[in-house]
């Protein structure tokens, strides 16, 4: 491990940028793991509308008052609309996961070929020059069709689900989160160019 010892500006600041990103990161791990478990709920519904589907049932229940999402029945189009919604919101979310874990997909020729502090800083400038913008952007753009969603009462119209602002939502919500997550990487980033003593900590870590 290197030994050599840092200014203390950049202990200061890799101090700094450790403790901002922390909280950034672990909402991001947080939101992951929590709608992982989504998948089983897809699983259901996928296994409800093949049961649906052999038995010819269309119409499970019906009930007087509003239900959010399902209206006054629940249907086979109703759980088939779920499966879909449901796996977009897992996808949306768990890009954020993907993001901390670098399991995102990462086509680069020289990348790691880099030392772990120019690596850093490839990090660093594509999510501030590319990646958080790009999620700011597309989120408040996005804001128009969900009011628009809302203020229409937009629904299935093959008897589906109902609500279907709740489900568009989660675009500019899932990008808030990806955006944020990215801050935290950016800060996570800073404190292995500030102090690349920090990378190597973490290599050990992982390989000991």
């Amino acid at each position: 491990m290197t030994t050599t010892p840092l200014a203390p500006w950049r202990e200061r600041g890799a101090a700094v940028s450790s403790a901002l990103s922390r909280p950034l990161v672990g909402m991001g791990l947080l939101v992951g793991r929590v709608t992982s478990w989504l998948v089983l709920l897809v699983m259901a519904a996928v296994l409800l509308t093949v049961l649906l589907n052999a038995t010819g049932i269309n119409e499970i229940a019906r009930w007087n008052d509003k239900v959010l999402l399902f209206g006054n029945a629940l249907t086979i189009n109703s759980i088939t609309e779920l499966q879909w919604h449901l796996f977009g919101v897992l996808t949306l979310f768990g890009g954020t996961y993907a993001l901390h874990h670098d399991t995102h997909v990462r086509v680069d020729l020289i990348y790691h070929r880099l030392s772990p502090s120019h690596r850093a800083m490839v990090d660093v400038i594509g999510h501030l020059v590319l990646l958080i913008p790009f999620c700011l952007l597309v989120a408040w753009l996005s804001k128009h069709f969900v009011t628009m969603s809302f203020l229409t009462g937009e629904k299935s119209n093959y008897g589906g689900l109902t609500d279907r602002y709740l489900i568009k939502a989660i675009l500019p919500i899932s990008l808030v989160f990806l955006a944020l997550g990215a801050l935290g990487q950016v800060f996570e980033k800073l404190t292995i160019i500030l102090d690349p003593r920090k990378a190597e900590t973490d290599h050990e870590v992982n390989n000991g």
